[in-house]
Formats: C-alpha cells, structure tokens, sequence
C-alpha cells in the first residue's frame, strides 16, 4: 500500500486533524469566531461556522481552550 493510498482512504480524518491543529495554532491570542473562519480560509483551509462553532466547544470541553463572551 503506498502513501498516496493510505492518505486518499484517510482524507476526511486528515483534515479533521488538521483543523484542529490549525484552530489551535491560531488561538495563542483571542479571536473571534468570525475571525477564525476568515483567517483559516484565507490560509486555504475553508471552514463553515457550523464545523468551527462545535470543534471550538469540544475543544474548550477538553480543557485545551477557554473561551469568554463580550456584548
């Protein structure tokens, strides 16, 4: 099996992976949601809110983020 294969069968799970990375890698400094979609697009990672909106919860869930509300 070559690694072009094993990537091919394993896409979806890669790119979840690397959302997840990519989403905490941004996070070092405070952003706004909005602003993550923008940003992970522009880096040529498109994302719609309503795949960030829930990964921002698990990860937050975890303990690997905090997040805060302003009006």
């Amino acid at each position: 099996m070559t690694i072009d294969t094993l990537i091919e069968q394993n896409k979806s799970e890669l790119r979840r992976g690397l959302i997840v990375l990519s989403t905490l890698a941004l996070l070092k400094q405070p952003h706004y949601g909005y602003a993550l979609i923008q940003t992970l697009e522009k880096k040529g990672m498109p994302i719609e809110g309503n795949t960030l909106y829930p990964l921002l919860r698990r990860l937050e869930k975890k303990g690997l983020l905090k997040s805060e509300w302003e009006v």
